[in-house]
């Protein structure tokens, strides 16, 4: 059997809602990527880069839930499929009360760090209500799918998509960016909390709480790793370089989220199919699964670098003349993304229970990219410096993660 024929066969019996739910998905990262585009053309660089700097924070802030939505999204499933209904509504509640009591020191945290930066009151509680919107919104969609909800998911993909672009007018009335987002969130939490069968109330229990984070904290660390993995670049340029800097590559940098969406979408279809055949030991199948994975996403990853990239070069000029340093940034970013599916084993590791080698493997490029940037900084390459260590650690990544992930997967099925 070929793989498009596997994968046409897995795809014709996942389900319509299964189906309907990737789609919506696919739609609303589709509107987010134009939406962010417009913004950082209303907004110009300086603005956009100060955007790109809190968007940052608010990922990295995540750091002060110490993993309970992420403990929450395995405890959950597992407690479902024991089929103790009551016990799930318990722990959905328990994970709901301490999410909130975690929004507490984030938001301390965020007012710090914006007094610091010398910026208005204002500015923290637009990155707060981002955080606040975006956290509530991750654990209601926890529900969704550890419930398998995905006809309502689907809808509330649906409603965040309208509301962002609604949003259209409210940027071109000057609104802010993070508020627009904001709003999509908390219209799209509403949606699902009114809908939810399934709804939580306020209860705390240490010892419950403790379990969720010991779950979740290794896994949202790895989540901060990898996402480090893809921002580093950023960080640095927030350090080093001005706001305007940063606006430029942050331009750069969305164009780079928006190919990466395209390869987060086929891993949700695949991934499934990876678990599934290591499950039942059918390792060869397991294999080729992956090997999906990583043609269908450089196919349409490569194929959508190489679109963005032609019209980029000849539409910034004309129609976002203020981003026109960022040209050379766009293509380097866009090889990146490229380059991403060759990576090949990170499902693979999750699955074998091996995500130690992962998390080295993240590590590592993490350290060859800033020592590469130190380097081309020193040497005044500036931004474009930054993407090409961006590009270059990207190979060093990939290349350390097959050698890794080989022999990894070797012993374990030897072990077998």
């Amino acid at each position: 059997m070929s793989y498009t024929s596997i994968l046409k066969k897995w795809i014709k019996n996942i389900g319509k809602n299964r189906l309907f739910f990737f789609i919506s998905h696919l739609l609303y990262n589709l509107f987010l990527f134009i939406i962010s585009i417009i913004a950082a053309k209303i907004s110009g660089p300086k603005e956009w880069g100060i955007i790109t700097l809190l968007l940052l924070l608010s990922t990295y802030s995540s750091l002060f839930t110490l993993g309970i939505n992420n403990g929450l999204g395995i405890k959950l499933p597992l407690v479902l499929g024991q089929k103790k209904y009551l016990n799930a509504l318990e722990i959905q509640s328990i994970g709901f009360t301490a999410l909130f009591l975690t929004l507490l020191p984030i938001g301390f945290a965020q007012f710090i760090f914006t007094y610091f930066w010398n910026k208005p009151i204002s500015v923290w509680l637009i990155l707060f209500s981002y955080t606040f919107s975006f956290q509530i919104l991750t654990y209601l969609k926890i529900q969704l799918r550890s419930y398998e909800y995905f006809g309502l998911f689907s809808v509330a993909y649906i409603f965040q998509t309208l509301s962002i672009s609604i949003g259209i007018v409210g940027l071109i009335k000057g609104y802010h960016y993070l508020i627009i987002t904001s709003i999509g969130n908390l219209i799209a939490s509403l949606f699902i909390w009114i809908k939810l069968p399934e709804k939580p109330s306020i209860k705390f229990n240490l010892k419950s709480t403790i379990v969720l984070i010991k779950i979740g904290f290794p896994i949202m660390m790895a989540g901060i790793v990898g996402e480090l993995l893809l921002s580093v670049d950023r960080i640095l340029i927030s350090i080093v370089f001005d706001d305007i800097q940063l606006g430029y590559y942050g331009f750069s940098a969305n164009l780079f989220k928006g190919i990466r969406v395209i390869g987060i979408a086929i891993s949700m279809l695949i991934l499934p199919l990876i678990v599934k055949s290591y499950a039942i030991k059918e390792y060869s199948n397991m294999l080729k699964y992956a090997k999906i994975q990583q043609w269908y996403s450089f196919i349409l990853m490569a194929s959508a670098s190489l679109i963005i990239g032609i019209l980029s070069y000849n539409l910034i000029p004309d129609f976002f003349p203020e981003y026109k340093n960022s040209i050379f940034s766009n293509f380097i970013l866009m090889g990146v993304a490229s380059l991403l599916p060759f990576s090949f084993y990170p499902n693979i590791l999750n699955t074998i229970g091996q995500q130690k080698f992962y998390l080295l493997a993240q590590l590592f490029g993490i350290l060859m990219n800033i020592i590469i940037s130190s380097i081309f900084i020193l040497l005044g390459f500036g931004i474009n410096g930054i993407a090409t260590a961006s590009f270059i650690s990207m190979v060093c990544y990939v290349v350390f993660i097959r050698k890794l992930g080989e022999k990894a997967l070797e012993k374990s099925l030897e072990h077998a």
